[in-house]
């Protein structure tokens, strides 16, 4: 694979940004919104789901992470 010993285990033993967390925790959210109404909603309803939770993403984010 090409990787030096060093960068393997640096990457392994690192800890998630703050970035990753949030992308997480909102395709958590996603998921559920998404099954709980039957696969039917798409990216706008279950933005403003999410925004009503308290979250501050954009339509184009939850289309993306849905995709």
């Amino acid at each position: 694979m090409e990787v030096s010993r060093s960068g393997y285990y640096k990457w392994k033993t690192s800890m998630p940004s703050k970035q990753e967390l949030r992308k997480r925790e909102l395709m958590g959210r996603i998921t559920y919104h998404y099954h709980d109404n039957n696969r039917r909603y798409g990216a706008p309803k279950i933005t403003k789901k999410l925004r009503h939770e308290g979250y501050k993403v954009t339509e184009r984010t939850v289309g993306l992470y849905m995709k």
